[in-house]
């Protein structure tokens, strides 16, 4: 067993290599807001750096005969990677990938024995422009077509020495094309590498392209079939199309849903606004007539936009950057002085799915509860022991702690120690209201999905409690 972090620098380098510059791969600004909440690791290269690991001993040539692989959880860049290789035979072996001790990929792998490797004549470079393709499912449905084959030993070698080393070129160029096709043309931008079946074959055929057609395309699962053929290969690709990041309601809309007033008389502090159930609470008061100043971490185009949205039509609102992790210095500075009552709205959050069913990771509740806890606390006494004036406080707890998904675990305790965390405060400070709802799940980035699910109406679900939180 041997252990990896992949870093975004490795994740660079493979896109150079492959050609595969999708932005759930390689944007983590972006990756925040896709199907699992950060930058993922590119599938191929995991794979290949296990195959890597497990050659390290060979000095013959080799060739694949035929490779298996499921991608069954996305690998985060930062997370600890756990290779585990099950050798059937000299020339067979089962590999799988943990990611924090969830299992993330299944491989099966064979390969033969050369005298030598055949030589290979593929440019070094992609003659294909650097863009990912936007097509809908309907145009995913009816797509075929072929990608150039190219390969790079220099920047094979930098990230693959053992591959590099002991495997035909041709057979890694036409394999890293897999990744290409599926991240940059079909499904291209909205895509997740479901899985592949290929088989190798023992001589080069001739050719340069990875030819593909699309077999099947289920609408209900967005899951997407093709067969795949080029020189030294043959078989099956699979991918899902991601969801596209939730939009939530325009400000021209949900003010119509509130009295031009009723929100007036506050200063809203909204930590974690600029996306999900911060942005639709900062639309909500802002158009209620609240002084609206909402907080970022990473996203500070998505809060500018929502600033800029507010103001446009004549709303209050202005935004800042703040990580609750670290010591929230200049903060009270920034929202004291003032006239009206200030209301904190806390909802700084990680990405909430992806653990292991049935499992409990004291590691994954820790790091729920430096959101839920920790940074709850800290911004709650950094505002407090100031003159801001804090009166109101809206805590968002979760229906989790009731419904108690097996895979949600860590998230429900880290919630309800907030929860006590919110008890606590009211005690320390008598004058001080605390709405701690035990929210449905909604629309928003984090309970996105593959599969249908049901969400509420988010705007829905708030207005009553902001309402609620007025009142106390």
């Amino acid at each position: 067993m041997t252990q990896h972090v992949f870093t975004s620098d490795d994740q660079l380098a493979f896109a150079k290599l492959s050609g595969d510059y999708n932005p759930l791969h390689l944007d983590p600004v972006l990756a925040r807001r896709l199907l699992f909440g950060r930058q993922v690791v590119h599938g191929l290269h995991a794979l290949l750096w296990c195959l890597d690991y497990h050659l390290k001993s060979r000095t013959q040539p080799l060739a694949l005969r035929t490779v298996k692989a499921n991608f069954q959880a996305g690998i985060g860049v930062g997370q600890t990677v756990c290779c585990l290789v099950t050798p059937q035979d000299e020339y067979q072996a089962a590999i799988q990938l943990e990611a924090d001790n969830t299992p993330a990929v299944w491989i099966d792998i064979t390969w033969r024995p050369l005298r030598h490797h055949w030589l290979d004549t593929l440019p070094k470079t992609s003659p294909e422009p650097e863009k990912c393709r936007q097509r809908s499912i309907e145009e995913v449905a009816a797509a075929s077509g072929n990608i150039s084959l190219y390969f790079n030993g220099d920047r094979a070698g930098g990230l693959f020495p053992n591959l590099i080393r002991v495997l035909p070129p041709m057979q890694l160029a036409a394999l890293l094309a897999t990744t290409r096709l599926v991240g940059m043309e079909c499904p291209g931008y909205h895509s997740i590498y479901s899985s592949l079946n290929l088989t190798f074959f023992p001589n080069n055929a001739g050719g340069s392209n990875l030819n593909y057609h699309v077999t099947d395309c289920n609408t209900r699962l967005a899951l997407v079939s093709m067969d795949v053929e080029a020189p030294v290969l043959k078989g099956q690709v699979k991918a899902f199309l991601r969801p596209k990041p939730q939009r939530q309601a325009a400000f021209t809309d949900i003010r119509r849903q509130v009295e031009s007033e009723e929100f007036s008389a506050q200063r809203a502090l909204i930590v974690g606004g600029s996306r999900g159930l911060g942005e639709v609470t900062a639309k909500l008061l802002a158009a209620g007539g609240a002084d609206v100043i909402l907080t970022y971490y990473r996203g500070r185009q998505d809060a500018q936009r929502i600033v800029e949205e507010i103001v446009s039509q004549g709303g209050n609102a202005d935004c800042l950057p703040l990580n609750v992790l670290e010591p929230l210095r200049g903060l009270p500075g920034r929202i004291a002085n003032r006239s009206t009552p200030l209301y904190l709205y806390y909802f700084a959050t990680p990405y909430i799915f992806g653990a292991a069913k049935g499992k409990f990771s004291s590691q994954r509740f820790a790091a729920f509860s430096e959101y839920y806890v920790t940074g709850f606390l800290r911004t709650v006494q950094a505002v407090a022991d100031s003159t801001t004036g804090l009166q109101k406080v809206f805590y968002p707890s979760s229906a989790a702690i009731d419904e108690l998904p097996l895979d949600m675990g860590e998230y429900a305790a880290a919630k309800m120690a907030g929860e006590i965390v919110c008890d606590f405060l009211q005690k320390a400070h008598p004058g001080l209201a605390i709405h701690k709802p035990r929210l449905p799940r909604v629309a928003t980035d984090q309970t996105a999905s593959l599969l249908p699910v049901s969400n509420q109406e988010p705007v829905l679900v708030l207005l009553g409690n902001l309402r609620y939180l007025r009142q106390m």
